[in-house]
């Protein structure tokens, strides 16, 4: 199940945590992936480890005319696109009686902008070829507010939920289909590298009692961009450990 043999993949955000498990586990299930990130040489790297179904391509998202000469590259290179996961993404921590408009404006722009974009971009693409899967890393900060420190942040991926939801709506005639995956707490550098005591306090509001794996959000988005999952869009996948139940 949830094989992805013969699909052609783009996943954004590929150089660390979260973006590179997905790329190993879309890779591992048979997918070809396109590795797009800012950071060269450590998607390079990446691309090297997971073999000659990987190749890594360097865009800065927050540039349209990028993300439009990336994915014309990419559907150049391959021919097609069936699957495009959008998790490029930033998390600066910022009070909100300290936030400048040059944070809005960045966050909005790496967060939220560059995922609409790149969808649009890849949009003609899958409809030409008779569909295919969009798949939007949000959070659960976009489903129930941030713990602190991120109000931004939060208001960027309660963004990417509600215009996935209508994008889904549109696009649903082509076959396309448009879902999102919100993480709670995962094992990554921004949440390990938080003191122990405030780790000790976030295990306590988890049901589950510990933090995901960026491996747990990547069989998610394997699960969304499978056959198996051919008949939902506009939906959210919280994986949360339960911390955030809708």
């Amino acid at each position: 199940m949830f094989r992805l043999d013969n699909k052609i993949g783009i996943i954004t955000g590929a150089a660390r945590g979260i973006g590179s498990a997905i790329a190993r586990t879309l890779a591992s299930q048979g997918a070809t992936v396109a590795l797009v990130d800012i950071l060269l040489d450590e998607v390079s790297a990446l691309a090297s480890e997971i073999g000659p179904n990987a190749r890594a391509y360097q865009a800065d998202l927050a540039k349209i005319d990028n993300i439009n000469a990336v994915v014309k590259k990419i559907a150049s290179d391959y021919g097609s696109i069936d699957i495009l996961v959008n998790n490029a993404g930033i998390c600066p921590r910022l009070r909100f009686v300290d936030s400048s408009e040059d944070d809005w404006e960045n966050l909005m722009t790496v967060n939220a902008k560059s995922q609409y974009f790149m969808m649009q971009s890849v949009c003609s693409h899958m409809k030409n070829q008779g569909g295919g899967r969009i798949i939007n890393i949000a959070s659960s900060s976009g489903r129930i507010g941030a713990m602190d420190s991120a109000s931004v942040y939060s208001g960027t991926k309660g963004a990417i939920i509600m215009f996935s939801k209508s994008i889904a709506r549109e696009v649903a005639p082509d076959s396309i289909l448009v879902n999102c995956v919100a993480p709670g707490l995962i094992a990554t550098p921004l949440i390990t590298d938080l003191p122990d005591a405030k780790l000790r306090s976030l295990y306590k509001q988890i049901p589950l009692k510990r933090l995901g794996s960026p491996e747990e959000v990547a069989a998610a988005v394997a699960f969304l961009a499978s056959d198996e999952a051919s008949y939902l869009t506009g939906a959210v996948i919280d994986v949360t450990g339960g911390w955030h139940m809708p």
